[in-house]
C-alpha cells in the first residue's frame, strides 16, 4: 500500500483499502479509452499495519517523504494521483502539527526544521496540481501562510500571484508579486506584464459601459 505508480494501481490500492479481512470481491477498473479491467481479489491478511497517530516523528518524516517522491514521479504524467500522494503526505506531517512545539532536544532540531521544509515543499506542490485543475481560489487557501513570511520564495509568489490573477484580483497580484524581485524571474515578470496590461483591458470595459449608461 502507498507504493502505487500508475492509476490502475492506485485504484487497486483504494479498492483494498475498503476491503474486510478474508473479504473477497469482484473488481471492474475502467480505463480512459473506456476499457474494463476486471478481476476477483481477496484480503488473507494485513502486517505491519500502523496509523498515523501510532508512527514516531522519524516513521512519520519517512512515510511523508516516500508520499512525497511518488507524488513527483507521477505529477507529469497523472496530476491528480499526484495530488493524492501530496495531500497523504502534508496529512502524515500534519498529524504532529504543530511542527513548531515539537522539542528539538527530543526529535532532533534538523528532524523538525526538515518537517517544516517538507510541508512547506508539499503546499507548493499540492498547488501546482489545483492550477493544473483551475482550482484558484483553493491555490489561494494553500499558500496563505505566505501572508506571514518576510521573503516568501519564487514558487509560491509566482502561483499565488497566479491564481490571484485567475480571479480576477489583479491590485492583490501585483501587491504578491512586488513582495520579491519579480523582475529577476522570468515567469514572475512574464505574469507581471499579464496583469497590469488585463486591468487596463477591465478599466477600459468599465469606462466603455459607464459612458453608456449615462450617455
Amino acid at each position: 500500500m502507498g507504493t502505487a505508480l500508475t492509476p490502475v494501481d492506485s485504484y487497486v490500492e483504494q479498492l483494498l483499502q475498503q476491503m474486510s479481512m478474508n473479504e473477497e470481491s469482484k473488481c471492474t477498473i475502467t480505463d480512459a479509452q473506456g476499457n474494463d479491467i476486471t478481476f476477483t481479489m481477496k484480503l488473507l491478511r494485513i502486517e505491519n499495519q500502523k496509523y498515523y497517530y501510532e508512527l514516531t516523528v522519524a516513521e512519520t518524516l519517512a512515510l511523508a517523504k516516500r508520499y512525497k517522491e511518488n507524488g513527483v514521479t507521477l505529477f507529469a504524467k497523472y496530476p491528480r494521483f499526484a495530488h493524492a500522494y501530496f495531500n497523504q503526505a502534508a496529512k502524515c506531517l500534519l498529524s504532529w502539527a504543530p511542527i513548531e512545539q515539537l522539542d528539538p532536544a527530543i526529535e532532533g532540531a534538523a528532524t523538525v526544521e526538515e518537517m517544516r521544509s517538507l510541508l512547506e515543499t508539499l503546499y507548493l506542490n499540492i498547488a501546482a496540481c489545483l492550477i493544473k485543475q483551475d482550482r484558484y481560489d483553493e491555490v489561494l487557501h494553500v499558500l496563505r501562510y505566505t501572508d506571514h513570511q518576510e521573503a516568501p520564495s519564487v514558487k509560491a509568489t509566482y502561483r499565488k500571484a497566479l491564481a490571484q490573477f485567475k480571479t480576477k484580483q489583479f491590485a492583490e497580484a501585483l501587491a504578491t508579486l512586488e513582495r520579491i524581485e519579480y523582475a529577476n524571474s522570468k515567469e514572475c515578470a512574464t505574469l507581471h506584464k499579464q496583469i497590469i496590461q488585463s486591468r487596463q483591458q477591465e478599466d477600459s470595459k468599465y469606462n466603455s459601459m459607464v459612458k453608456k449608461m449615462f450617455a
